[in-house]
């Protein structure tokens, strides 16, 4: 069976989600016409292909059985409460979901065993900037980004899916944020997937979906948001000689916190290498495009709720946030890629 697509831009290991009705049993990899050969999947409704293409490229690919490339595997450790995201056999991050005020991911590990995040939770400064993490200062009146005051704490409940993949993997968590009586405020559940890409440039796709089911939902106006948090390793910092930037050209805090863009990316050395986080908004996010709560000292998030007001939650309803993050080595064009994000649709859930 072939599938085509037309590239927009210039595509390396880009996740594209190619619509199908009827597909073979067995999907391992794409195969185009010269032979180059890409990871595949079967997903609801179509193949998810991590493909290579020219701009403008009419793209023609076989699907085939053969899997190939690294493939992606979530490997559980229940006695650490923990999940871990290996691609090729090589550990990229870690889902704790236990033990902690908030579940958060990380560290974030590059191919050489770098670190992109905050790997150390017990530093004194901002204890709670866990890695990434997913937080609101101000919910129904309760904190639950900072770990002091009226502070609340978000409560692992199950997953919903925890899926190994030879193009993709995907972790689905559920929780409850509950004052620290236990009183329930409001739920959410957030996916993180996690693509077979080098090491070079890796994309964690995230989902965050609010559900007010408790009542009311009162998301403050606190500049402590979220929903989405980002802390870079100690030596990116742009006080310290990293640099980041935003999708309107935009440089460092000055120029950017506060302010909307489509993207931010923050890039610095780690013992004289490059390395960058590239944080894209979402189209089809409520207020789009966001403003960032994004420091010099190395603290990166959207956030709506400060900048632009509160937002109500009614009953019954939801409100969901969806991001992407490429951890990248060297450099990468990054409006490139955001248009890639936002226009190729890669929904494979």
């Amino acid at each position: 069976m072939t599938l085509s697509f037309t590239a927009r831009r210039d595509m390396c290991q880009e996740p594209v989600f190619l619509a199908a009705e009827e597909l073979p049993e067995v999907v391992g990899s794409a195969k185009k016409p010269c032979g180059c050969v890409f990871p595949a999947q079967k997903v609801c409704g179509g193949v998810l292909v991590i493909a290579d293409a020219k701009k403008g490229e009419e793209v023609q690919l076989e699907l085939c059985e053969e899997k190939v490339g690294p493939g992606v595997e979530i490997v559980e450790r229940p006695e650490a409460s923990a999940l871990d995201i290996k691609i090729g056999g090589q550990l990229f991050t870690s889902y704790v979901y236990a033990g902690e005020l908030k579940p958060y991911l990380g560290p974030v590990y590059a191919g050489n065993g770098d670190w992109y995040t905050r790997l150390d939770p017990t530093i004194k400064e901002h204890p709670h900037h866990r890695s990434v993490w997913v937080a609101v200062g101000d919910v129904n009146g309760f904190d639950f980004w900072n770990e002091r005051g009226n502070y609340g704490a978000e409560h692992h409940q199950g997953f919903e899916k925890i899926e190994s993949g030879n193009a993709a993997a995907c972790i689905t968590a559920k929780n409850v944020w509950t004052d620290l009586e236990n009183v329930p405020q409001v739920d959410e559940k957030r996916t993180f997937t996690f693509y077979a890409q080098d090491a070079k440039a890796r994309y964690i796709d995230v989902e965050i979906t609010f559900t007010a089911t408790y009542g009311d939902t009162v998301f403050g106006p606190t500049k402590e948001a979220g929903p989405l948090g980002i802390r870079l390793n100690e030596q990116m910092r742009a006080d310290r000689g990293g640099c980041f930037d935003n999708s309107y050209g935009g440089v460092n805090e000055s120029e950017c916190w506060g302010r909307a863009a489509n993207w931010c990316d923050y890039h610095g050395q780690i013992d004289g290498k490059t390395y960058g986080i590239a944080c894209f908004d979402n189209e089809d996010n409520e207020r789009y495009p966001t403003t960032w709560h994004i420091r010099n000292y190395g603290l990166f998030a959207p956030n709506n709720f400060y900048f632009k007001g509160g937002f109500v939650l009614k009953k019954g309803e939801s409100l969901t946030y969806k991001y992407r993050m490429c951890f990248y080595e060297d450099k990468i064009n990054t409006a490139d890629r955001f248009i890639l994000y936002t226009h190729e649709k890669p929904n494979h859930q």
